[in-house]
């Protein structure tokens, strides 16, 4: 077993924090756009929960709408995750929040690679850890311009896991595996949702690691959200705390 500390799982659909100086430790999901489906370095890499939030179309009580920058900042902003909505343990990770979140997406060779965010009205990515460093946790938030574009992306996440069960960070030395579709309870309200697990065995200087992560993304219209959580040595907790973390977004919706 690794001595780094955890370190997240591959940046996902909205891609993951920069990682910071160590110590410390993937959106989500591994290069994934969409938000849907995170990566964060030995160092304090912040896990990549991107969460996409794509306002609704229609004009449901429930279904936000952002009809200009401002307000679906004002959105993005609300809904990601702070450091006490993890839990009393969790302090900010450096670093700590952002308000770019490229997308990744695996590559023919399963590398991730970056794109440029489009069709993006505001997004909100924060990571953070536990004071022990043992545990590292992130959500993102991403609101679109369109709902099919943010359906897109959590297509593009699954497709992608389906397929690349090791992964690799094209910039970096960074290396995942054993990642794999999970089945976790479906959160009434989201139009979809998935979710993934897989294992870091190298950090980004190339070194040893093991580092288990969970990512789960949800939909709702053209809002996605997506949580993330790495621990050292074995997945612990992290599916129920990343589910738990996707309901409570939902919830500010």
């Amino acid at each position: 077993m690794s001595t780094q500390p955890p370190s997240g799982p591959p940046p996902g659909p909205l891609g993951a924090p920069a990682a910071g100086p160590p110590p410390a430790p993937r959106p989500r999901r591994r290069g994934r756009p969409v938000l849907v489906g995170a990566a964060v370095a030995a160092a304090v890499a912040a896990v990549a929960v991107a969460a996409v939030l794509v306002l609704g179309r229609d004009g449901g009580a429930h279904r936000p709408r952002a009809g200009a920058s401002a307000q679906a900042r004002e959105l993005a902003d609300r809904v990601a995750l702070a450091p006490g909505d993890w839990g009393p343990t969790f302090r900010r990770a450096d670093p700590y929040e952002s308000d770019e979140v490229p997308r990744s997406v695996a590559d023919e060779d399963c590398a991730l690679v970056r794109k440029p965010a489009a069709h993006v009205l505001a997004a909100r990515q924060r990571a953070v850890r536990t004071a022990d460093r043992t545990a590292v946790a992130s959500s993102a938030v991403v609101v679109h311009d369109d709902e099919g574009v943010a359906a897109a992306a959590v297509a593009r996440s699954r497709a992608d896991t389906r397929r690349c069960a090791t992964e690799y960070d094209a910039r970096h030395r960074k290396r995942w595996e054993d990642v794999h579709a999970v089945d976790v309870p479906d959160l009434e309200g989201l139009d979809e949702q998935t979710a993934e697990q897989g294992r870091m065995i190298l950090d980004a200087n190339g070194r040893e690691a093991d580092s288990h992560y969970t990512l789960i993304t949800g939909r709702k219209g053209n809002v996605l959200l997506q949580t993330s959580v790495g621990r050292s040595g074995s997945q612990g907790r992290n599916r129920e705390e990343a589910l738990d973390a996707l309901a409570l977004m939902l919830s500010r919706l």
